[in-house]
C-alpha cells in the first residue's frame, strides 16, 4: 500500500461508522436496549483490545498505582458510561445523519474548553487563529441551524429510495422510537461535551502512564463496569439481556470490534504516519455517507435547514483544522529561527503535548 496506507485506512474506518450508524438505528428500531448495547459494545471491545494492549505494552507498561486507577475511573466514566449512553440516547431520539454531523463539533468544543484552560493560545491577528475561532462559531452556528430550523423536505432524495424501507424486512415496525428534536440535541451536545473533556483529560493522563494502548484496554474494562451498572439501573428485564443469535448481537460484536477496538488501531497509525490534522479531516466522511444512505434504505427525510446545518459544520470543522495545522507550522518556524524566549518555548511545548487528542475523534 505504501504512501496510500494511511488513506486506505481511514476510507475504512469512516466507511465503518457509517455502518455503525445505521445499524444501530435499525437494531433500536427492533428494540434494542440504548444502555444495554453500550455495554455489550464496551465488552467486546475490551476483549479484542486487551490482548493486543497485553503483548505490545509488555515492555513499556509502567506499574499501576492508586492514582493511574482514579485516573481510569474518570476517564471511562467521561468516554463510556456519560458520552456513550448520552449519544446513543441522542441517536435514538434524532437520527443517525443527526448524530454523525454532531461528532464533528468535538474538536471544536475541545478546542473552546483548552482555551478556557489555558491550554490554548489563540491569537485574533494572526491567519491561523482566526480560522480557529471562526471555525469554531461555524460549527456551533450550524449545530444551532439544524436543531431549530427544519426547512422544506429535499425531493430529490426520494428519487433513490429503495422501494420498501429495510425495516419491513427485519419486522421492526412495532419497536419504532419516538422521536424528539428537543432532548435529543440536547443530549447529543452532552455527549460530545463529555467526550470533549475525555480527549483533554487523557491528555494529562497520558504523560503519567505513557502506555496509550494499555490506558485504554483498562479504560474499556472499567467503562464496561460503568455502563454495566447504568444498563441494571434502567433495564431490569432479563429478556434485555439476553443473547440471541440476530441483529442485536450482530451489532454488538461489529460496533465493538470495527468502532471502538479497531478504530483506536487505525486513528493511532494515521496519526503516527500523517499526523493528527490527517486523521481529523476525514471526519465528515462518515457524516456524508450517513447522509447519502439514511434516506436511501430507512425512507427518512432530509430538510433544507439540517442540510445547510451540516454543511456549516463540516465547513468549520475543516477552518478549524486548517488553523491547527498551520499552528504546528508556525511553531516550527519559530523554534528555528529562535525568535520565541525560553519561556515562550517552554508553553508551546506544553501545549504541542495536547495537540493530538484535541484532533483526534476515535469512539472508544
Amino acid at each position: 500500500m505504501g504512501d496510500h496506507g494511511p488513506l486506505f485506512a481511514q476510507l475504512l474506518f469512516q466507511t465503518s461508522l457509517a455502518v455503525m450508524y445505521l445499524i444501530t438505528r435499525l437494531a433500536f428500531e427492533q428494540g434494542m436496549s440504548r444502555f444495554i448495547f453500550v455495554t455489550y459494545r464496551q465488552a467486546v471491545a475490551t476483549v479484542v483490545i486487551s490482548p493486543i494492549a497485553y503483548f505490545l505494552d509488555r515492555n513499556s507498561r509502567p506499574p499501576l498505582n492508586m492514582k493511574t486507577l482514579c485516573h481510569i475511573f474518570v476517564l471511562a466514566l467521561f468516554g463510556v458510561p456519560l458520552s456513550q449512553t448520552l449519544y446513543f440516547t441522542g441517536l435514538y431520539y434524532t437520527s443517525s445523519t443527526f448524530a454523525a454531523t454532531i461528532m464533528n463539533l468535538i474538536p471544536a468544543i475541545a478546542f473552546v474548553a483548552a482555551f478556557l484552560l489555558r491550554m490554548e493560545k489563540i491569537n485574533v491577528r494572526s491567519s491561523r487563529g482566526l480560522a480557529k475561532v471562526c471555525g469554531t462559531f461555524t460549527c456551533v452556528g450550524g449545530a444551532m441551524i439544524m436543531t431549530l430550523i427544519k426547512g422544506p423536505s429535499i425531493e430529490f432524495f426520494k428519487y433513490f429510495k429503495s422501494p420498501k424501507s429495510i425495516l419491513l424486512f427485519l419486522d421492526s415496525g412495532s419497536h419504532l422510537p419516538s422521536v424528539n428534536w428537543t432532548l435529543g440535541p440536547i443530549l447529543l451536545v452532552s455527549s460530545v461535551s463529555a467526550y470533549s473533556t475525555w480527549i483533554i483529560y487523557q491528555a494529562w493522563v497520558f504523560k503519567d502512564y505513557p502506555a496509550p494502548l494499555s490506558l485504554t484496554a483498562m479504560t474499556l474494562v472499567m467503562g464496561t463496569f460503568q455502563s454495566g451498572v447504568v444498563s441494571f439501573l434502567f433495564e431490569r428485564s432479563k429478556e434485555a439481556w439476553e443473547l440471541h443469535w440476530d441483529f442485536q448481537l450482530f451489532t454488538y460484536v461489529y460496533s465493538g470490534i470495527m468502532c471502538s477496538a479497531l478504530a483506536f488501531l487505525i486513528q493511532s497509525w494515521c496519526i503516527k504516519n500523517r499526523g493528527p490534522v490527517f486523521a481529523a479531516a476525514f471526519n465528515p466522511l462518515c457524516t456524508v455517507l450517513v447522509a447519502i444512505i439514511e434516506p436511501t434504505i430507512l425512507h427518512v427525510d432530509i430538510y433544507a435547514g439540517r442540510v445547510v446545518g451540516m454543511a456549516l459544520v463540516i465547513s468549520g470543522l475543516y477552518s478549524l483544522l486548517w488553523g491547527k495545522a498551520n499552528d504546528g507550522v508556525g511553531k516550527k518556524v519559530q523554534t528555528e529561527d529562535q525568535v520565541e524566549s525560553n519561556k515562550m518555548q517552554f508553553q508551546e511545548e506544553s501545549y504541542q503535548d495536547l495537540e493530538e487528542p484535541l484532533l483526534e475523534v476515535v469512539q472508544v
